[in-house]
């Protein structure tokens, strides 16, 4: 088996493991310093968005398995990539505009500030590694009909 294809599976496996251990996670902290808590669609038991993230995780994998054999399967793991990273940025721009990140937030205890937590990092990393699995195993189909091509044309002159 070839190394390239070898290594975007491993991409795409490592991606899906960021990606569930990122919906694990807390987007939003209230910063060190700062009593209370925070309440999120993201935080606490996992919520319909954060399964359809980790089955997406799932359908990357196995579209960079299937892309062992055939080249267009490498588009699963670029396209849920592509959507594991956008719908991170997504919710993390709804929180910057409101209340408003690294600002301090009046509560009815006190104030507050709310920081980013380890969700959104794991999710666009894991949504980096499935679209970089997918580039790989787009490529490694390339260069194989290449090298192909070439011992054929040679046997074919001797």
């Amino acid at each position: 088996m070839d190394r390239q294809r070898t290594l975007a599976v491993v991409m795409a496996v490592v991606g899906f493991g960021a990606v569930v251990a990122g919906i694990h996670q807390e987007l939003l902290h209230v910063a060190p310093g700062y009593d209370g808590t925070i309440t999120t669609g993201w935080g606490g038991r996992l919520n319909h968005e954060e399964y359809l993230l980790a089955r997406l995780g799932g359908v990357g994998v196995v579209g960079a398995l299937a892309a062992l054999r055939w080249k267009y399967a490498a588009v699963l793991p670029v396209a849920v990539g592509g959507v594991e990273i956008g719908y991170s940025l997504v919710a993390v721009s709804h929180y910057v505009r409101d209340p408003g990140l690294y600002t301090t937030v009046q509560t009815f205890d006190g104030t507050t500030r709310l920081v980013l937590g380890a969700e959104p990092f794991l999710l666009v990393a894991g949504g980096v590694l499935l679209f970089g699995a997918g580039l790989v195993a787009w490529r490694s189909h390339g260069g194989r009909a290449a090298t192909r091509d070439a011992a054929t044309e040679a046997s074919a002159n001797a």
